[in-house]
């Protein structure tokens, strides 16, 4: 071997390894730093590469008569600020893990809640005299695959507010601020 091809070796090959080594040791990270249990959100922080547990809360129904010829049905949880603070950025990112084979927004819906006194409120249905309505709205976000059945949640663009990821039983709350 001469010296001109292990330079062209060595120029070729170690940048491609060192390429590879860092990129599994940030996907062993990440692969360890994973929720445990199923259908429970968690708020991933880039900058510290941690998980950050939601508020959770278990469904806690509301039904107000609003006057004589109006009602309201929906869900609830006490206090006008979730614990769990999150700054405001373009980008959010949330951790979950799924059922092998299920989807993430299958699973889970993400509301955002309306403050009212000491309470933060997700309407799911309005009646009026002769008619009711049972829409409400849901944000959108992006699912990315980890590995099998974990995933990233990415929800772009939240506004300040008071949000929660609902799943069957629980809600997951968090502000962003």
């Amino acid at each position: 071997m001469t010296i001109h091809s292990v330079l062209q070796f060595t120029r070729t090959w170690i940048p491609l390894l060192i390429v590879l080594l860092f990129g599994s040791i940030n996907s062993v990270y990440a692969q360890n730093n994973l929720p445990e249990f199923n259908d429970k959100p968690a708020y991933y922080d880039a900058g510290t590469r941690q998980l950050k547990e939601l508020e959770k809360s278990q469904y806690n129904k509301i039904a107000k008569a609003k006057g004589l010829f109006k009602a309201e049905a929906g869900y609830f949880i006490n206090g006008t600020s979730s614990p769990v603070k999150i700054a405001k950025k373009e980008e959010l990112q949330f951790v979950v893990k799924v059922a092998a084979g299920a989807d993430p927004s299958s699973v889970l819906d993400l509301g955002r809640f309306e403050v009212r006194k000491d309470q933060r409120v997700f309407i799911i249905a309005t009646a009026k005299t002769g008619s009711s309505s049972t829409s409400f709205e849901k944000i959108n976000f992006e699912v990315k695959k980890i590995k099998e059945g974990y995933y990233y949640l990415v929800v772009k663009n939240l506004e300040k507010g008071e949000y929660f990821f609902g799943s069957a039983e629980f809600m997951f709350a968090f502000s962003v601020e």
